[in-house]
């Protein structure tokens, strides 16, 4: 009998849904279950479907060497922010990724490889097993078998836009599955696209408060949305692939539906969104859920499912302040974002960007690595936030994937009878009573999305859509004498494979270009 592949921490952390703690401890250890008699209960659904979403939290350790959160290296990649740290030897890999001088041997490389094809796994189990799964009925049967799909769509498509030519599983591996074929680009995207339009209406359009963090259809539809932009803008073209099966009518059909059916509305203040207050708001179509556990420290990172982008992004140095603590430094803002916002008019500067002397918070700009002046504020330590134990790794923040701003401004890019409402709308609530109309053009769009979503992980991915020359201009043109920085179009804006995930495949795994 093969054993079961969780492990008892597996199972243990990825309980972020509050009511399950309780009868989940009351339960035998996983460990002494083996995997044919394991898929039996709703319960057993739940621990494996939470185990899935538990590698959305993934960025620390595991069995590479961590500190490689997406939003983070996703910053670092663009113009919007430098690597940052200690210094040029306070985690090297990050300095390859702002350079784009990334070796196949990057740890952090590894770790975004393997994360998400850890959480396919785990996906893949629960969806091959699910129909020996006591269910109480149909319908929650097909919202977890929906939940489960959804999650591993959203980890092929952090895969396929990383590294473009990646294997495509729709079921487990078993050991002696080491020769395995990439499949063409254009088939993941299809193969997304077939994913999501199936499972939409198997997911719960109304997601029970004791549940928060689960996908929704909304979550569904928005993927769908940036997934069908991705490719329009940046895999069709880069590729030379053909259309994909879905229109863009239908697409901005299913974003129109979470504008005006999914019960989700901006936030009239754009600081509400952020903090522990502005968890799983009612902006937030889908949000990737970080807790205060007692399990992560520097002898056990991997016990961590809080939010490590905050201490990575936290200032050095800072001494007593009323308002920020302090952390290592990472992802410093580069002077060309900061001064790309209006401070004067544009009421999402001062929550997105820290100027720490502006705001009078002591620092040791010395001991910042590529410290520009200025700091992403979203995620940033604050003092009323701090976690009661391991403060590090503990941060409770959750990151937003989807949020209705970035729907409405999809819906407008590409053509809702809407577009211009829906542009004004979001500029509106950043302006206030400056607030003027500008035609929502692809241009203005793109420079729109750029000061919405500072430092939410956005931008590199919108550079690649608006075109590899237009992105090897914009993030060239952030070095400077100490800063290297060389994006090469021949890379088509892809990481390297992992070096070891090729010998592990006995070379049938093949380099990307450029590399």
């Amino acid at each position: 009998m093969k054993k079961i592949v969780f492990t008892f921490i597996v199972l243990v952390l990825p309980l972020m849904f509050s009511g399950c703690m309780d009868n989940f401890l009351s339960h035998d250890p996983p460990v002494e279950r083996v995997q044919d008699n394991f898929f039996q209960t709703q319960q057993d659904a739940e621990q494996a479907l939470f185990s899935v979403y538990e590698t959305l939290t993934f960025s620390h350790g595991r069995s590479n060497d961590g500190f490689h959160p997406f939003d983070v290296v996703s910053n670092m990649l663009s113009d919007d922010a430098y690597a940052g740290g200690g210094g040029s030897g306070d985690q090297p890999a990050l300095v390859e990724f702002n350079a784009h001088n990334i070796a196949v041997t990057n740890g952090k490389v590894l770790g975004l490889w393997s994360d998400r094809f850890t959480g396919i796994y785990r996906a893949n189990l629960l969806i091959e097993n699910i129909d020996n799964i006591d269910f109480p009925n149909r319908e929650t049967r097909d919202y977890f078998y929906g939940e489960a799909r959804f999650l591993r769509a959203l980890l092929y498509f952090d895969l396929v836009r990383f590294f473009g030519n990646v294997p495509l599983f729709e079921r487990p591996l078993v050991a002696a599955e080491v020769r395995v074929q990439q499949a063409d680009p254009g088939d993941v995207y299809a193969f997304l696209v077939n994913e999501l339009v199936e499972i939409i209406p198997k997911l719960r359009e109304t997601i029970p408060s004791a549940e928060v963090g689960r996908a929704s259809t909304w979550a569904a539809k928005a993927l769908l949305g940036r997934v069908y932009l991705y490719y329009q803008d940046y895999a069709q073209p880069v590729f030379g692939l053909g259309d994909l099966p879905i229109s863009s009518a239908e697409v901005v059909g299913h974003l129109e539906d979470i504008v005006n059916q999914s019960g989700h509305a901006l936030l009239p203040d754009f600081a509400d969104l952020w903090g522990t207050a502005g968890n799983n708001n009612n902006e937030a179509v889908f949000s990737i859920q970080h807790i205060t556990n007692t399990f992560g420290d520097w002898g056990f990172l991997n016990g961590s499912i809080g939010n490590w982008a905050t201490t990575m992004t936290g200032l050095r140095g800072v001494g007593f302040h009323p308002i920020y603590s302090r952390g290592w430094s990472f992802q410093p803002v580069t002077g060309d974002l900061a001064g790309s916002f209006n401070q004067d008019t544009d009421s999402r500067y001062f929550v997105s960007i820290l100027d720490p002397v502006a705001e009078g918070v002591n620092h040791a700009p010395d001991e910042m690595y590529q410290f520009q002046g200025f700091v992403f504020k979203k995620f940033y330590p604050r003092n009323q936030d701090t976690p009661s134990v391991n403060v590090d790794f503990n941060w409770p923040y959750n990151r937003p994937v989807f949020r209705l701003a970035d729907v409405k401004l999809m819906a407008a890019e590409l053509g809702s009878a809407n577009a211009q409402l829906y542009f004004d709308q979001v500029r509106e609530r950043a302006y206030g009573s400056d607030f003027v109309s500008i035609p929502a053009t692809k241009e203005n769009i793109m420079e729109e999305r750029r000061l919405e979503f500072a430092g939410e992980g956005h931008r590199y991915w919108d550079l690649l859509r608006m075109g590899l020359d237009t992105a090897a201009d914009k993030i060239n043109g952030q070095a400077q004498a100490e800063i290297s920085i060389n994006f090469r179009t021949d890379r088509l804006g892809l990481l390297p494979i992992p070096q070891s995930e090729i010998n592990l495949s006995d070379n049938t795994l093949i380099q990307n270009p450029g590399y």
